[in-house]
């Protein structure tokens, strides 16, 4: 049975780690681009067989990444692709592209921004947490 646990949740991006029988199985990355596909994104299956006016009605693009140390087996890829591509309300303006991603020293680090912010720069995310102060705490944690 897998686990799954938000470890960090901000505006646009959301950062959990999957877990079966106690042990991480993978990080998963949700950012909210806020843009649309990039050129690069266009290329990628299924979206080089689509037409580009379709691909251009879309707005707005979520980027799921999927981060392990070594290769993920089928099983758990396709388990893990399978619960986070729901996470995304797909509409006609709304779409998401999953990827994984290896970083071989993954787990060799204290869970903190710095560790954030390498995954995040591995993964080729433009986001960057920023560091704040702890008497705004209070403010980011209500709804």
């Amino acid at each position: 049975m897998i686990s799954l646990h938000r470890i960090l949740k901000l505006r646009d991006l959301e950062i959990f780690h999957v877990s079966r029988n106690g042990r991480i199985i993978s990080y998963v990355v949700i950012e909210d681009t806020r843009n649309p596909f990039t050129e690069e994104d266009k290329k990628l299956d299924p979206l080089c067989y689509m037409d580009a006016e379709d691909i251009d009605a879309i707005l707005n693009v979520f980027r799921i990444s999927i981060i392990n140390d070594e290769k993920l087996n089928e099983e758990d890829s396709d388990l893990i692709t399978s619960f986070f591509s729901d996470f995304v309300n797909n509409t006609n303006l709304t779409n998401f592209i999953i990827k994984e991603y290896i970083q071989e020293d993954l787990y060799d680090h204290e869970v903190n921004l710095k560790f954030f912010n390498k995954m995040l720069k591995n993964i080729g995310s433009n986001y960057s947490i920023e560091e704040f102060d702890e008497m705004n705490w209070i403010y980011l944690s209500q709804d």
